[in-house]
């Protein structure tokens, strides 16, 4: 596969052919050595009720909040395998979270989020990708950008993958491809030869016809392209019984690119609409509106891990969940709840020490933060233990700018 470089280095001199590296190749060029691991952020945006997806089904307090909305104990999912638990119960609908979690691949933090108290989409969302809630303007770019623009000398072109339509702020300072789904990383065919096309596209982004920034995106989406083109032309398009949804398409996606052995390191997934202000419905009922919400998650992820383990990839990715922020502990008027504070995140996947992570500080109400389950995990916490065990990140100092995030701080989200 083409690195940047190498096709720049063709295209400056009108070449026709992407000159290719080898993943092996590519491996030992890279400054931050490959583990062959794949890391899988996805957003869940609006704010997911991490108390509706892992209830603290035995506290009273939880019940007397949400008269309407809460998990009842006994319908709740249990919480079974080395790491079993009888005081949180996971949602009606958290079928294969619950049946991972009994098999020892899921770790779930129940109240982590950011400094960020403002309860803003906009500001939250914007400071955890940012890496840095304090200060979000004091940074350029976002923290997987950093990441992976500070560890490699020679990248391949599908080392960051977005699987939507743009890439999210995170990945922000760094070339990497988006496409909603696979049918769209290909080349259209103009003319009655595909392969004029990628000459013209060649000779005319070099850098001093297009700019270095153009051309520089250039090199990178047409190396991608000629990467999955196998992919493309073996169908797009998933499996019967393949789960419906935004995550479940992208997840696709990401699984097929996984399972081709591409040396993919990051990968960002979006899940939006958890902004559940009103009418959440019964935790029991089928049609309920978070209940479809936590159906759609769930349903996803265990798809996703079917497909890698079927292809025996599923020992290498590690897939973790992230809100910008979790929802008000008491249910409102509309039979909803509105913005808060601590909020969930799942881990789930290769490298996954189980169990309920990091303090739980309750909900009663005198163990509220202005109303709000209080934040005891930043979320910097987990997502370095990620990055470190799971990526083998040398240095977190500019990922996560001002933040301490030595081991001793960790969690214990990996084993």
């Amino acid at each position: 596969m083409s690195t940047r470089r190498q096709f720049l280095g063709a295209a400056a001199v009108g070449g026709v052919a992407v000159p290719l590296l080898s993943h092996a190749d590519w491996a030992a060029a890279a400054a931050a050595p490959y583990t062959g691991n794949t890391l899988v952020v996805v957003f869940l945006r609006g704010g997911c009720d991490g108390l509706s997806v892992l209830a603290p089904v035995a506290d009273p307090a939880y019940h007397a909040a949400r008269p309407t909305i809460s998990v009842p104990e006994a319908a709740a999912l249990p919480l079974t395998g080395v790491a079993s638990r009888a005081d949180f119960g996971w949602h009606p609908a958290a079928t294969r979270l619950a049946q991972l979690y009994g098999a020892g691949r899921v770790a779930a933090v129940p109240a982590a989020g950011s400094p960020d108290h403002s309860r803003s989409h906009f500001d939250c969302q914007a400071g955890e990708e940012a890496g840095r809630p304090e200060d979000r303007t004091s940074v350029a770019g976002g923290w997987l950008g950093r990441y992976l623009a500070g560890t490699s000398a020679n990248d391949h072109p599908l080392r960051a993958f977005t699987a939507g339509s743009g890439l999210p702020a995170s990945l922000r300072g760094y070339g990497a491809i988006s496409a909603p789904s696979l049918d769209q990383l290909g080349l259209i065919p103009w003319g009655p030869e595909p392969t004029w096309a990628m000459s013209a596209i060649t000779a005319g982004y070099t850098a001093d016809r297009a700019g270095a920034d153009l051309s520089m995106w250039a090199g990178t989406t047409i190396g991608a392209l000629t990467e999955v083109a196998p992919l493309t032309t073996s169908g797009t398009q998933p499996p019967a019984g393949w789960p419906g949804g935004e995550l479940a398409r992208g997840l696709y996606t990401v699984a097929r690119l996984v399972e081709s052995g591409l040396p993919m390191q990051v990968a960002t997934v979006d899940l939006g609409d958890w902004d559940h202000h009103s009418e959440m419905g019964s935790a029991t009922d089928a049609t309920g509106r978070t209940h479809k919400k936590v159906t759609e998650l769930d349903s996803a992820i265990g798809a996703f891990f079917d497909r890698l383990d079927a292809a025996g990839a599923g020992g290498r990715v590690t897939l973790v969940t992230m809100t910008e922020f979790g929802r008000r502990v008491h249910e409102n008027d509309s039979g909803g709840v509105d913005h808060g504070w601590g909020g969930p995140m799942l881990v789930v996947g290769a490298g996954v020490s189980p169990g309920v992570k990091g303090p739980w500080p309750g909900v009663a109400p005198l163990s509220l933060d202005n109303g709000d389950l209080a934040v005891t995990v930043d979320h910097r916490r987990v997502l370095s233990e990620l990055l470190v065990r799971r990526l083998a990140a040398p240095n977190l100092a500019d990922v996560f700018p001002g933040f301490n995030a030595a081991p001793a701080t960790w969690v214990g989200v990996t084993g």
